[in-house]
């Protein structure tokens, strides 16, 4: 007999929350719907997955068991009051991705008892390669399984307690700008020194993949070690970059993104 699907909700059909969808629609185990205000996007969703959809909140989790709120953090408030009324029912469970807003937020605006996760998800989920983090309140403890199971449809996840989420948020949440941005310094170093900037890019896009999976495999330090020989190239750069405050740069950053995580919902 085939089991009933378990019905999840997308509140947010934007980077997250899209992508998110369209990996549980491919992999047909929930029986899915999303909410959005933006209809174009609605039915693009409905037209290729055959997903319910609707511009109301409250319908969708009123026939939603597990409900991920996938909004910025400054509209969280308005979306759990228009929700409110559906979480009186036993065992639906609020699941939000927005950055800097805290289990402790979501639940006093939602009815006593309510199972809340807390998820961090990145960018990345839209290519299946994406990684987040995790943690849930006593009640949530119970659906924490099946959304640990939702979410690993878009990439690895991992379990956290709260107090690092912001610090999280700012190391793995921005990460791929980060990455982003040291890769275009790369090639724009690459052009300053006679390459062509095709070249320069498809180096650098291919050295970046390359060393991502290295890094599944051994250590940062394995890695540098193995690429630097004493007194050859690499060891010339690390010299060059340190003295530019390269790494001190990187604590800061982390630094000022864990601190604007902690302000987001305020």
């Amino acid at each position: 007999m085939r089991r009933e699907l378990k019905s999840v909700g997308i509140i947010g059909a934007g980077k997250i929350g899209g992508s998110l969808l369209s990996r549980l629609a491919e992999g047909g185990e929930y029986d899915l719907g999303v909410s959005d205000v933006h209809r174009d996007r609605l039915a693009r969703f409905a037209e290729r997955y055959g997903v319910f959809t609707t511009t109301s909140n409250d319908e969708l989790a009123e026939r939603s068991e597990i409900v991920i709120i996938a909004v910025k953090p400054w509209d969280v408030p308005v979306v759990l009051s228009e929700v409110y009324s559906a979480f009186h029912a036993d065992g639906r469970a609020a699941v939000s991705v927005a950055a800097g807003v805290t289990i402790e937020d979501i639940s006093r605006r939602l009815p006593n008892g309510t199972p809340v996760v807390r998820v961090m998800p990145n960018v990345c989920a839209a290519i299946g390669l994406g990684s987040a983090v995790i943690t849930a309140n006593p009640s949530g403890r119970a659906v924490l399984p099946d959304v640990m199971r939702i979410f690993e449809s878009v990439g690895d996840v991992i379990e956290l307690p709260e107090r690092l989420f912001d610090a999280a948020t700012a190391l793995h949440g921005s990460g791929p700008a980060y990455v982003a941005l040291f890769a275009d310094a790369l090639i724009q170093a690459g052009v300053r020194e006679g390459i062509p900037r095709d070249i320069a890019r498809r180096l650098v896009s291919q050295t970046v993949q390359g060393t991502a999976v290295l890094l599944k495999e051994k250590s940062p330090h394995q890695v540098r070690d193995e690429v630097m020989t004493p007194g050859g190239t690499t060891a010339a750069a690390f010299a060059a970059m340190e003295k530019s405050g390269f790494v001190a740069a990187i604590y800061d950053g982390i630094g000022a993104a864990t601190e604007r995580a902690r302000r987001l919902a305020e």
